[in-house]
């Protein structure tokens, strides 16, 4: 049987590149960053040589064309082709003319993926409008990206896609609680739990780290929910139209299946 195909697009150091590899599936690895997909090359060179994993160092964008990249000096992860997400909060960044591609031509190039996974800093939405709609026995399996925004699950939704979760990306991969975002003391714990993790991690390697994504949707943590509550949960977490969400230092990744 040919190996299920995972599409992991912003790959970054390839935390969830090597983790889709090591389950046995093959992977198409998008990386707009020179620097990071020439790591990734050399990193994961056994992978590409046996024909497991193909890195393409290009962005995602709605059309074919080149277009600047703000890659950012002092956290990797905020490069973006967005300029305020690429020079957020004043810091450094360097500007790179990066071919693009959009994920349409992916499809048709290398295939319908079982896993859609994305995460290019509040730019997933180019990801998701080219998803297919889904049809009998046809369509993206699983998708996960960054939940930047409600359109986001509006979107799969109207694909055709039925099931989801809102996936808790700085607290152990868990589903929403919203009982815990609401205690206030919630944020303060999460300001001295994160940089632990992260120093626990550099020395006892963890099976998903920190800034992954986590689990593969199928293998997350929590019920499958609908559209609808799953709406409402991000919803209520920004307060609706305020738009302020219960606790800063929280994030999540919205996991959808047909």
């Amino acid at each position: 049987m040919e190996k299920k195909l995972v599409y992991d697009i912003g790959m970054h150091t390839g935390q969830d590149t090597i983790t889709y590899l090591k389950k046995g599936y093959k992977v198409i690895a998008v990386e707009a960053s020179p620097v990071l997909a020439e790591e990734g090359m050399k990193k994961f060179r056994k992978y590409i040589d046996d024909g497991s994993l193909t890195i393409l160092n290009v962005g995602i964008s709605d059309k074919e064309g080149i277009l600047p990249f703000y890659i950012n000096l002092k956290t990797s992860e905020w490069s973006s082709f967005d300029f305020a997400s690429g020079s957020r909060n004043n810091s450094p960044y360097e500007v790179k003319d990066i071919q693009c591609i959009t994920t349409a031509d992916m499809f048709q190039k290398y295939g319908v993926p079982y896993l859609l996974k994305v995460d290019i800093e509040g730019l997933d939405y180019l990801c998701i409008n080219d998803l297919p709609e889904v049809g009998v026995g046809k369509g993206v399996q699983y998708v996960s990206c960054e939940a930047s925004d409600v359109a986001l699950i509006d979107t799969m939704y109207a694909k055709g896609y039925r099931k989801f979760k809102l996936i808790h990306q700085a607290y152990n991969f868990n589903p929403i609680d919203l009982d815990l975002e609401k205690n206030k003391l919630f944020p303060y714990f999460l300001t001295f739990y994160i940089p632990l993790k992260i120093r626990f991690q550099k020395i006892f390697p963890l099976e998903y780290p920190y800034s992954s994504s986590g689990p593969m949707p199928h293998e997350s943590k929590g019920q499958w929910m609908d559209y609808a509550t799953v709406r409402q949960l991000y919803v209520d977490f920004y307060q609706g139209d305020m738009k302020k969400p219960l606790g800063h230092k929280s994030w999540f990744d919205f996991h959808a299946t047909l």
